[in-house]
């Protein structure tokens, strides 16, 4: 469960998201573990609103199953004339958490 904390949502352990790759936060942010790294943005796809979790993270480009819009999972970034940018949020990565 998603927690504030000093306006900072808590998205679980860095363990638990090591084992499950990525996960849906409050606030409808989803959150990836890709590479040793822990990257969060919107969860929706801007294009049509599939929700990104579910698609393909391979070599930091995200894409999205319903249309094949790729994005930047660091930036949020589109590869695609046709989509516009995913917001991105900044992680927090500390010893009680991601």
């Amino acid at each position: 469960m998603a927690n504030v904390t000093e306006d900072w949502l808590f998205a679980g352990t860095l363990e638990a998201l090591q084992q499950e790759k990525a996960k849906v936060i409050k606030g409808g942010i989803a959150v990836f573990y890709h590479e040793d790294q822990v990257y969060a943005v919107d969860n929706r796809c801007p294009h049509l609103g599939f929700p990104l979790h579910v698609g393909s993270l391979c070599d930091g480009i995200l894409t999205c199953h319903w249309h094949h819009a790729r994005f930047d999972v660091c930036s949020g970034g589109t590869f695609d004339p046709w989509a516009d940018d995913v917001p991105s949020h900044e992680v927090k990565v500390g010893e009680d958490g991601v």
